[in-house]
């Protein structure tokens, strides 16, 4: 189908900005070809400028939705930076006691930023169901979202491979999975009932009826230029309640970023 140019190269990766606030460097030009190539074949192009011509000028949603499940990056695995979660399970006391709205609402609210197939905001629901006191009553809601909407029917479907579920301690596979057929694992009605999953883009507004309590956006901004990665911490802490914690990534700095965050220990901040 022959090569991108570097003119074609140079509009995608003003687009992917533009739409995703991802910067994508020269470094990933065959990357992106090939991803390019098979989009262009898919869609009963002969040349992969001819597809290009049309993603930039198209307001087709379902072939801009197309184009963005193929061009991001999806990488994740269950209890990934585990000391995340033995924060969270060492210290689901002192979370409580900071946020009375937990006590009030009887419930804790969290959102997996950029969840992807799931195994994030899945981890999440099976630490606090582990560590939350056994006499409450206070429910557990995730709100899990992604720019994928492919990845996403994944994570809904909750159904991983033996191998995806390496990182899950086995206590965990027999109490809140079950076995398939086919050797693959599926997420229980109790875990599955935690997760609301959504398609949202990370450059939109923030509109949400009730604040959070624990916001993951772990290994985002890592692909995000300066600019961009700052008014997303602000966003952030936006809709982060009072005392409510956030985590990045911990390739993720928030050094040179201005925000109101607490530093409370690497790639974790409180509000």
């Amino acid at each position: 189908m022959g090569n991108i140019t570097d003119d074609e190269y140079k509009s995608l990766q003003d687009y992917i900005y533009d739409k995703l606030g991802i910067e994508v460097d020269d470094s990933k030009k065959e990357t992106v070809a090939a991803k390019i190539d098979k989009l262009a074949r898919r869609n009963g192009m002969n040349e992969m400028g001819e597809y290009i011509d049309y993603i930039l000028q198209t307001s087709d949603s379902g072939a801009i939705q197309e184009f963005i499940n193929d061009i991001t990056t999806n990488t994740t695995e269950f209890f990934r930076e585990p000391v995340h979660f033995d924060y969270i399970k060492h210290n689901i006391g002192s979370i409580i006691g900071d946020i009375p709205r937990i006590k009030s609402d009887r419930e804790i609210c969290l959102w997996s930023a950029a969840c992807s197939s799931g195994e994030e905001p899945v981890t999440l629901a099976i630490v606090l169901k582990e560590c939350l006191p056994r006499d409450t009553d206070i429910s557990v809601k995730i709100l899990a979202t992604d720019i994928s909407e492919k990845i996403l029917r994944k994570a809904v479907k909750g159904i991983y491979t033996e191998t995806e579920c390496k990182g899950m301690p086995k206590e965990y596979i027999y109490k809140y999975f079950r076995k398939l057929p086919d050797g693959s694992f599926q997420v229980n009605e109790e875990i599955k009932k935690c997760v609301t999953y959504r398609l949202f883009n990370l450059m939109n507004g923030f509109k949400f009826q009730k604040g959070f309590d624990i916001v993951f956006c772990r290994n985002v901004m890592i692909y995000l230029n300066s600019a961009v990665q700052q008014k997303l911490i602000n966003k952030f802490y936006d809709v982060i309640v009072p005392n409510g914690l956030f985590f990045t990534g911990h390739s993720e700095s928030m050094i040179n970023k201005e925000h109101k965050f607490r530093y409370i220990q690497n790639a974790l901040y409180k509000k």
